[in-house]
């Protein structure tokens, strides 16, 4: 068997109807359900749904459900069966992990028969990511066509020979599928890396100047700015990616309104500031009046009137007087 494992962010009602859609004159046989409980693919969505709202660790590019599909080489048809597409199908389910939900059906619209598988990508009510790497997706590989050799030695035709590239019949709308995740994934690395640079900026021109310096040119239509392209000069309109420019003109504007407030706020207080610096009286200089300096002229003259004493009291004496 040929075991092939894609991925979904998106689309889970397009998957579950396609694993029951008529093909031209024969119906998708479904094989089994596990974990769930409805029985039209409208429930089966709903609850696929369902459980992925219960996720731990949300982003934006989360992935919500796994395809797998199992191929059966055309040689060994006759020897498949219903019987045994439900016996492989719950062996994968035991490999890969009961504690999650899982919805199969086979198809038989080209030569070769093939399961499709599909698995939520969260375990069934827990909400924890059910992730598993890809040495040990291989072992599952493994694991499952050694449960083959053994209890179906008759698919001898269907026995993969891993190492070597070996390429799985599917049909035109299998591959469309197949592209269609393909480019879904490498949409939502683009619509990641966006919108993370358009939370981050302030304003239109910085908002194209970081998507420059991540690797994305703009491009114009009808003189306005339509979008950007990657290096491979795929386009990416802005409205597909759920950029509006018009908000960040918005909180462009807002961001210059608040500047303006901050700086008229600023000057206020420096105004304010130095009225208060006039009000106070400044120091002034002390400038000495006639009738501070009386004492220093009272001075003097007490001076000289205390020379003249002396100056009769040095005489000497009269004896005459005696």
């Amino acid at each position: 068997m040929i075991l092939k494992n894609l991925t979904r962010r998106s689309g889970t009602g397009q998957l579950v109807n396609y694993l029951f859609k008529n093909e031209k004159d024969k119906k998708p046989e479904p094989i089994l359900k596990h974990n769930l409980r409805s029985r039209t693919t409208k429930g089966w969505t709903k609850e696929f749904e369902q459980n992925f709202g219960l996720r731990i660790n949300i982003r934006k590019d989360n992935i919500r459900l796994h395809h797998t599909i199992i191929s059966f080489s055309n040689k060994d048809k006759k020897h498949i069966n219903s019987e045994l597409l439900k016996d492989i199908t719950k062996k994968y389910i035991e490999l890969r992990g009961k504690d999650n939900i899982y919805l199969a059906s086979s198809h038989r619209d080209k030569e070769h028969i093939h399961l499709h598988i599909v698995m939520s990508s969260i375990k069934y009510l827990t909400g924890e990511s059910n992730r598993i790497s890809r040495q040990e997706f291989k072992d599952i590989k493994l694991a499952l066509d050694t449960y083959q050799r053994e209890k179906y030695p008759e698919l001898v035709n269907s026995l993969p020979n891993h190492g070597k590239s070996k390429s799985v019949q599917l049909n035109d709308l299998e591959k469309n599928l197949q592209n269609s995740d393909r480019k879904l994934s490498q949409n939502q690395e683009v619509l990641k890396t966006v919108q993370t640079v358009f939370e981050r900026s302030k304003s239109v021109d910085n908002f194209l100047s970081e998507l420059k310096s991540e690797g994305y040119a703009t491009y114009t239509r009808g003189g306005k700015i339509y979008g950007i392209e990657d290096a491979s000069e795929r386009h990416y309109r802005f409205k597909t990616l759920g950029i509006d420019l018009n908000k960040l003109e918005v909180k462009d504007r807002q961001a210059q309104v608040e500047v303006k407030q901050l700086q008229e706020l600023a000057n206020l207080r420096d105004s304010k500031s130095q009225e208060r610096e006039k009000e106070v009286e400044p120091e002034r200089d002390i400038n000495f009046g006639p009738e501070d300096r009386n004492e220093d002229e009272e001075s003097e003259d007490f001076e000289e009137d205390i020379d003249d004493i002396k100056g009769d009291d040095l005489e000497p004496n009269n004896p005459d007087d005696d």
